[in-house]
């Protein structure tokens, strides 16, 4: 673990999560699916209501400089670490978004496709190793994929966003190895079991769903943490 990333990791995470309220209120509000039966969803959260949400700011800052500090400590200066801090406050306001409507906004997802490419390009050039962008592709394809069919076998399991999102963290976590991607999808699924334990009471769910969008950013999280610890073995 190297302390100064840490610490500028957990700086800029604090910074970027201070501007999540502002990310969720720039997305538009998602048009209605004639195709999909309202009470499968909860009541519909306004962008701008969410985003004006008192302390949400604080909560995400928080969330921020604790992933980003993390992201930091295990990364290191390493060339990995700009798209991987760019993505700090993209996925805390993905998984707020989600929680809060069940919606992955393609707002978010989609230009973020674009910085995560442009820097492991530059990562590439000057390093000289194609390889890096290679890897990115390789994990994107490689979620894209995997949660495709998850969504394609089970669509109430899994929304099209969910997989838009999970493309975009293989995207940044392919550079790392494969073993970090696959890591990525194992520590999700335990999350998310592990997330339903609390929502029981008495066999009763609380609540009917719980949306995927803040397990993929918690098991990329996680990923980015146990690859580095794995890689040390």
């Amino acid at each position: 673990m190297d302390l100064l990333p840490a610490l500028v990791g957990a700086l800029v995470g604090l910074l970027g999560g201070l501007l999540v309220p502002r990310l969720i209120a720039w997305c538009p509000e998602p048009e209605h699916n004639p195709e999909e039966n309202p009470e499968d969803f909860p009541d519909h959260v306004p962008f701008a209501e969410l985003a004006a949400r008192p302390r949400l700011g604080l909560r995400c800052a928080a969330a921020g400089a604790v992933a980003g500090g993390l992201v930091g400590a295990f990364i290191g200066w390493g060339w990995a670490l700009p798209w991987l801090l760019f993505l700090v406050p993209i996925c805390i306001a993905l998984s707020v978004v989600d929680y809060a409507t069940w919606y992955l906004p393609s707002r978010l997802i989609l230009p973020s496709y674009a910085v995560v490419v442009a820097l492991e390009v530059l990562a590439a050039i000057v390093l000289e190793d194609p390889a890096v962008l290679l890897w990115g592709l390789i994990g994107g394809a490689i979620l894209g994929v995997y949660y495709g069919l998850v969504w394609f076998i089970s669509p109430r399991t899994m929304a099209f966003g969910d997989v838009r999102f999970g493309a975009l963290l293989g995207l940044a976590l392919g550079p790392l190895g494969p073993g970090t991607v696959v890591v990525s999808i194992a520590t999700a699924a335990i999350l998310a079991v592990l997330a339903l334990i609390p929502l029981r009471r008495g066999g009763n769910m609380i609540r009917r769903k719980v949306p995927y969008g803040p397990f993929l950013a918690g098991g990329a999280l996680m990923a980015v943490v146990l690859g580095r610890v794995l890689s040390t073995l």
